[in-house]
């Protein structure tokens, strides 16, 4: 997928969190983020370029005890 596509995603999800009308939609929406964001961050590092400056996971790691 081209980068102007998963920007585009990301954007759209971004907004999604911002005009969600419950909690349980942003909830969905913030994992769309996060999802969006690892996307980008792995096509990034698979061409060996830099992360910074660009959208990066949020959501909270999960815990190691489950």
């Amino acid at each position: 997928m081209p980068m102007n596509q998963f920007l585009f995603d990301h954007q759209l999800a971004a907004i999604k969190v911002d005009r969600s009308s419950s909690a349980d939609e942003r909830a969905q929406a913030v994992e769309l983020l996060g999802g969006r964001a690892k996307r980008i961050a792995e096509w990034r590092k698979a061409r060996g370029l830099s992360n910074l400056g660009w959208p990066h996971d949020e959501r909270a790691a999960p815990d190691k005890d489950g």
